[in-house]
């Protein structure tokens, strides 16, 4: 299996090391953190360092270049360095030269900061208007600890930034253009043209930041209606106010005659794209991973492949129409396209890999046996959601001889795999994907194997 070239990603143990002591003195310092992450492991499976939106230090010469020679790079940013390792998902480290500022302190991050504070009983004064794409709160100072909590909607700031007049009405209209959007036609070419359209309305309003994370918040909501483990997890993250903050990444599925398409979507709304994955005779399955860095999403674009495809850069080019379906265009074919009616294949968050599984099988939900079982990547999808198939589709797939009669009338009966919740934990700050073993749970999760 290849992958783009310049996208080779390397464990960064001692980056990570970093991180674990300054998170390990705060926990020292601060009863109240100490508290706040018995509830996460108990409640929600959660690992206190997947919460950590940035951690805070004085500034200092000797410090700045123990963070330099371990690979952070920085970008100022109001008065303070920001210093970001471009090669992991850890944790930002914020550098202050102003003297009224804690020693140490850490910023917990959570999808709605005025729930959070409801769940947790924090009385604290909110700085960012509601909706608005940074906002914070302080949460406790303990003997030079700062604690704060964080809301994030499309912006890599660090202080709230001033918005045009109008901008509530704005971005809740971005929102309700996404999520009123048709996701069933016939005529799927209008669906695209409808897509284009809103999108392009979203990001004249909001900017494309703020317009990428609605985007995939509103196909996590969407999602979220078809696949029972996300609810039941959200349910459990809820009880803390966090929402789902820990989100690694998000998968669309795309039909090969939609995929430069997808790909297109997601560069109007920022976001780059990273390495290219490439299974070919093994499993006829490739995808483009896409990063918005604003936004901080990241996302996996799913579709069948051909062995001589390996040559060009598939996620720019037409695609044609093969007879043969591969998982991915097989599962389209069942469901339709994620971006359509199908929603995403799979939502992936990081936890404590083993509690979680645990913790969820006493609520009824079973894990697959784990697909990455590495010291620095382990990853395991739930048992699939099953989702009922039209009968139309079942019958033109069989009439243009793509399924037979037989797995037609299985589909018909038992369903066929739909969506799952991906249970992921990094270490060692890897930032990337186990290739081969990607490629291994894409043949296991073909509907075909599992009617």
């Amino acid at each position: 299996m290849a992958q783009a070239q310049g996208f080779y990603w390397e464990r960064q143990p001692a980056a990570e090391q970093i991180v674990l002591d300054l998170l390990a003195d705060c926990r020292r310092q601060s009863a109240a953190l100490a508290l706040f992450e018995a509830r996460l492991i108990r409640q929600t499976s959660g690992r206190l360092l997947d919460w950590v939106d940035h951690l805070l230090l004085r500034d200092s010469r000797q410090l700045s270049d123990k963070l330099t020679g371990l690979g952070f790079v920085v970008k100022p940013s109001s008065g303070q360095d920001v210093w970001q390792h471009p090669g992991t998902q850890l944790p930002r480290v914020v550098l202050s030269r102003r003297a009224e500022l804690p020693e140490t302190g850490l910023a917990l991050r959570m999808e709605n900061l005025s729930g959070f504070l409801q769940a947790n009983g924090y009385q604290a004064e909110i700085e960012g208007e509601p909706f608005h794409p940074f906002r914070s709160a302080r949460l406790k100072n303990e003997t030079g600890i700062a604690l704060l909590a964080v809301e994030r909607r499309g912006s890599a700031d660090f202080v709230p930034a001033r918005v045009p007049a109008g901008y509530l009405h704005a971005y809740l209209s971005a929102a309700e253009l996404w999520q009123t959007r048709p996701r069933f036609n016939d005529n799927e070419e209008q669906l695209w043209e409808d897509i284009f359209r809103r999108v392009d309305s979203m990001i004249s309003l909001l900017d494309s930041g703020p317009a990428a994370q609605l985007v995939c918040q509103g196909e996590r909501s969407y999602w979220l209606t078809r696949n029972f483990a996300g609810r039941l997890q959200q349910g459990r993250q809820d009880t803390l106010g966090l929402g789902i903050a820990n989100e690694d990444h998000l998968t669309f599925r795309s039909s090969r005659r939609h995929f430069r398409k997808l790909v297109e979507l997601f560069s109007r709304l920022g976001f780059t794209s990273r390495e290219r994955f490439y299974a070919g005779k093994e499993a006829g399955w490739g995808a483009q991973i896409m990063e918005n860095s604003a936004a901080g999403q990241i996302l996996f674009l799913d579709v069948d492949l051909a062995p001589e495809e390996v040559a060009v850069d598939f996620s720019r080019q037409d695609l044609p129409e093969r007879e043969q379906l591969g998982t991915v265009g097989l599962w389209c074919a069942l469901h339709g396209d994620s971006i359509f009616g199908a929603g995403l294949h799979h939502l992936a968050a990081r936890f404590d890999f083993d509690r979680l599984i645990s913790d969820l099988a006493g609520h009824g939900v079973e894990y697959m046996v784990p697909f990455s079982d590495f010291p620095y990547l382990r990853q395991a999808f739930s048992v699939a959601e099953r989702w009922g198939v039209d009968p139309d589709r079942l019958t033109k797939l069989v009439q243009e001889k793509r399924l037979s009669s037989e797995q037609a009338e299985r589909f018909l009966v038992q369903g066929a795999v739909g969506s799952h919740l991906e249970n992921i934990e990094r270490r060692e700050g890897y930032k990337g994907f186990n290739r081969k073993n990607v490629s291994a749970i894409i043949l296991q999760t073909d509907p075909r194997m599992t009617a």
